[in-house]
């Protein structure tokens, strides 16, 4: 093992003993936890607002404090990013994370040191800690890597926002970074396909044993990119070149081509490989010895792991374990996968004060948070479904994400859960987090734009095809053009108000989206048919998104017509 290796190894055996601490009493933890947090900032405007000096235990917590989403905070949070200080914690944020909201702007979302330092960093040494432990061979050679910048832009007082894990990447000591393939300044390209082109060019010459990154559809489309550009990579190889044909910014060109070497014998050994596949580069021939590959398994994600095997073990001799990366969200990190089977993880509890209700108690009563049956970790029960609520140490305080879990099984006496979805009114397939009201404001601007008047409207995820189906019912006939012009309006409107769809749209991550054109009377029809099942009409809900359901792929009866938008 490298020196880098010995020290990542070394770092997360110390952070995985806390963990293994902090599982055996949840309740005593998380309650230790949540007083630090409220003690600290108890002199902040947030804290004087809610009593935070006057809090003792778990339960004065949920009487004092409410529910919030981002809405309820954005003002405030707004101040943050503008300057203010002492609003939300005494820590003064170092940077934000930046997501999409549900309406339109984008949420700031604050790292402070606290959360940056020690909760970030512990959480996937742990991680890592159980995945060396378990695949010893992945920290032999080198390790590949994708995050976002660490810096995206700057709020009005200057701070930046960005990825967190981007800021960990670049700014990791020397020796560390010794064992990742991918310099940092390759995640800094703006043009998707030359950063894919890029990560490739640089990885293909490297002996990889781990590979991570959050969303599985990042590692196919890099797979996808050396088989259709295997011989001009070969040749960049070979010669110790950078493709000019490349959009990448000037100075970050010249930053990568000063480390670029001749290595005719590894491409000659790429095109033998490619001989025997007639033609074909595959990631089983180039890393045959990579052991284990990092990426959400849980949620949407199945149909971009069946994939894998056919590009890194395409004999069926060697299958590249997949261990989940755990429940993460810009807003937290909820949950450290411990082994490969499933996408089940260990509840944070050590960083994050987590709270629960169950769906069917939440969903019937959506509009009276203050009535919800409110349940810590060690009270969760194996199999059941929760809403999941966090308090953080970077200003969120019982903050509504509106995700989904399941109780699959406990560590010592700590949940392991799976994420299994978005809750109210959203969708997600890649990581765009689609909700009602964009779909409303896209459909809204679209008919502005083109004079296309829509009498009704939903909008229907397509997990299989990764993109998004629109089915209007128009007050009235509408030319093909005008209906193009209709659907390039509704994307572009909502790649200008969900900042996440336009990064999957613009890294061919998400498929542009489709228009199924209705016949007339295909809402009321629809309406109809509930009734008929036992529903009453006003109980009858428009459902304005949702995932495509079992049986509703194929509408020809309802369906007049299908426009597609160019890849």
């Amino acid at each position: 093992m490298s020196l880098a290796g010995k020290l990542i190894a070394f770092v997360g055996k110390r952070a995985a003993r806390r963990f293994e601490t902090a599982c055996g009493n949840p309740d005593r933890v998380q309650t230790a936890l949540l007083l630090d947090i409220v003690r600290r900032n108890a002199g902040t405007e947030y804290g004087q607002r809610y009593g935070f000096d006057r809090i003792n235990s778990i339960a004065d917590y949920q009487r004092s404090v409410p529910v919030i989403t981002y809405e309820d905070i954005k003002e405030d949070m707004n101040r943050v990013a503008s300057g203010s200080h002492n609003v939300f914690t005494a820590e003064d944020p170092v940077m934000f994370a930046q997501t999409s909201g549900t309406t339109g702007d984008p949420k700031y979302i604050p790292v402070t040191p606290t959360d940056q330092g020690t909760a970030h960093k512990d959480q996937m040494r742990t991680w890592l800690y159980h995945a060396q432990k378990a695949h010893p061979g992945i920290l032999y050679r080198k390790i590949v890597t994708l995050v976002s910048p660490a810096i995206e832009g700057h709020t009005p007082s200057g701070l930046p926002f960005g990825s967190t894990s981007g800021h960990i990447y670049k700014n990791m000591p020397g020796v560390v970074r010794r064992a990742y393939s991918i310099p940092y300044r390759v995640f800094e390209i703006e043009d998707y396909q030359a950063k894919y082109y890029t990560i490739m060019r640089i990885a293909l010459e490297h002996d990889v044993r781990f590979l991570a990154t959050a969303n599985p559809s990042s590692i196919i489309k890099l797979c996808d990119k050396a088989d259709a550009l295997a011989e001009q990579l070969i040749r960049d190889i070979r010669d110790g070149t950078l493709s000019k044909a490349l959009e990448i910014e000037p100075d970050i060109r010249a930053e990568l081509e000063r480390t670029l070497r001749p290595n005719p014998n590894r491409a000659l050994e790429l095109q033998q490989a490619r001989q025997r596949r007639d033609g074909r580069l595959l990631a089983g021939d180039y890393w045959p010895q990579l052991g284990l590959i990092g990426c959400w398994k849980g949620g949407t994600v199945g149909h971009y792991l069946n994939q894998i095997d056919s590009w890194f073990n395409p004999d069926g001799t060697r299958p590249v374990p997949v261990r989940d990366w755990g429940y993460l969200s810009s807003e937290a990190r909820g949950s450290i996968p411990l082994s490969d089977e499933g996408s089940m993880g260990v509840l944070t509890i050590a960083t994050n004060f987590f709270e629960f209700v169950e769906v069917d108690a939440l969903e019937a009563r959506r509009d009276a948070p203050s009535s919800w049956p409110f349940r810590t970790a060690a009270e969760l029960e194996t199999g059941k479904e929760y809403y999941i609520f966090i308090t953080t140490t970077s200003g969120l305080y019982r903050y509504d994400i509106n995700d989904v879990i399941k109780v699959v099984d406990y560590y010592h006496k700590t949940p392991q859960i799976i994420f299994l979805r978005k809750g109210r009114g959203m969708t997600n397939i890649t990581g765009e987090k689609v909700s009602v009201n964009q779909v409303i404001n896209a459909i809204q601007e679209a008919s502005k734009a083109t004079g296309a008047v829509p009498e009704h409207f939903k909008a229907e995820a397509d997990v299989d095809n990764n993109r998004y189906i629109l089915r209007v019912e128009f007050a009235s006939r509408v030319d093909e053009t005008v209906l193009r012009d209709f659907l390039r309006a509704a994307d572009d409107t909502f790649k200008h108000i969900n900042i996440e769809y336009k990064a999957k749209r613009d890294s061919t991550r998400l498929g542009p989206p489709v228009l199924h054109v209705m016949r007339e009377g295909w809402y009321e029809r629809g309406r109809r048919q509930l009734a008929e099942s036992g529903k009453r009409v006003f109980q009858a809900k428009t459902e304005l998104l949702s995932p495509i359901k079992l049986g509703t792929q194929v509408v020809k009866p309802e369906l007049v017509s299908i426009i597609e938008l160019p890849d």
